[in-house]
């Protein structure tokens, strides 16, 4: 009980913080407005003290349909994001484009794009727990912003980010349900091996297709 109204005390101070006072409605909106993404982006730009954002050019927030019932979470920008301040636009993310693309979704039409971390950890490397924790309630608020029908987790560091699972070879393509602490419904969610994992390794692309046209079938139960 203690937990819960933790939980719905910082999501009534966010609200606030949002500019947010009054409530109209018996049931909680299914979707927050454009604004409250223009706002979480603000309140990340605001940070100071940190140590990612003195390394990196710019920061990398989003892509794709804000209104998407699919929301696809990445690991970190990379040296081509950084100087784009999009994620997903290098090599990864021509390969990513290739991925979706086959099972019918497009990253400007049907599906919103983001990282957990929003700026590039320096030469690239892996993202640390502190900074995973740090960046993980922007996360949280980000997908309860978007309200996904289904989230797509690429790699190790957002599948342990989201699901507080370790070691993707032994769970990918397995569907599960994700509890964001600002929403009431469970979202379905699958872990798909990076892309850059698979420029590097191709001999996994077979593994990756399987996974896909699980989501295809997904995506056609759903009606999405």
């Amino acid at each position: 009980m203690a937990n819960l109204i933790k939980t719905y005390s910082s999501l009534l101070d966010w609200y606030f913080q949002l500019g947010i006072d009054t409530f109209i409605q018996k049931k909680p909106r299914n979707r927050l407005s454009i604004n409250d993404l223009n706002n979480l982006k603000e309140s990340l730009n605001n940070l100071n003290n940190i140590e990612l954002k003195k390394n990196a050019k710019n920061l990398v927030f989003s892509d794709g349909n804000p209104k998407a019932k699919i929301m696809l979470i990445g690991e970190a920008p990379g040296y081509e994001e950084d100087l784009s301040g999009i994620p997903f636009v290098g090599h990864a993310g021509k390969k990513l484009d290739q991925m979706i693309n086959a099972i019918g979704l497009n990253r400007k039409k049907n599906v919103y794009i983001t990282n957990i971390l929003p700026w590039r950890p320096l030469n690239n490397r892996t993202p640390t727990d502190d900074e995973i924790s740090f960046f993980l309630p922007y996360v949280e608020k980000h997908i309860a912003i978007i309200h996904p029908i289904i989230i797509l987790l690429f790699g190790n560091v957002a599948s342990k980010a989201i699901l507080n699972k370790k070691g993707i070879t032994n769970f990918h393509g397995e569907w599960f349900k994700y509890n964001n602490p600002y929403l009431n419904e469970k979202i379905n969610v699958m872990c798909i091996f990076h892309p850059s994992f698979i420029l590097r390794s191709p001999e996994k692309k077979k593994n990756v297709w399987e996974d896909l046209k699980k989501v295809k079938i997904k995506i056609n139960e759903l009606r999405i």
